[in-house]
């Protein structure tokens, strides 16, 4: 089995969108792990909220913005990074330059629940997977 990774421009992924909108862009998308690409104009503002199960990391790559994290805000610009456990109230305000770009990578803790839940998914790809080779297989 062939796994492949993704290589992924910033600029070109935010230009795409029109102005004046949040973009929230999937990186990557593992079984627990996860990327986007915030691209946020100023003015926009993701709420102060709180994730049980997940810890998440940011990056500022380009512009300036402000994180709110358990009632402190943090200003940041480009190499700033910001851990935020789960548990944590956090969001985001774009109150800086005119574009803020931020990277999001999130792990998500995983429970009984959410495992079976994973193994489910997982089971079905590989199902998939064969039923796949095996039409290719029986193609004259």
């Amino acid at each position: 089995m062939t796994v492949e990774g993704k290589v992924f421009h910033t600029r070109e992924g935010c230009g795409e969108h029109p102005r004046s909108t949040f973009v929230n862009l999937n990186l990557f998308d593992g079984e627990a792990f996860f990327g986007r690409l915030l691209c946020i104009e100023k003015g926009e503002q993701v709420p102060v909220h709180v994730h049980e199960h997940k810890d998440e990391c940011f990056d500022v790559i380009s512009g300036h913005g402000t994180f709110l994290l358990n009632g402190k805000e943090i200003e940041a610009g480009p190499g700033t990074f910001v851990y935020v456990p789960a548990g944590a109230f956090h969001g985001l305000r774009a109150d800086g330059s005119d574009h803020w770009i931020v990277r999001e990578t999130v792990s998500e803790r995983v429970y009984a629940r959410r495992a079976l839940r994973l193994l489910w998914i997982a089971f079905r790809k590989r199902v998939r997977g064969w039923f796949a080779r095996k039409d290719r297989s029986a193609e004259p």
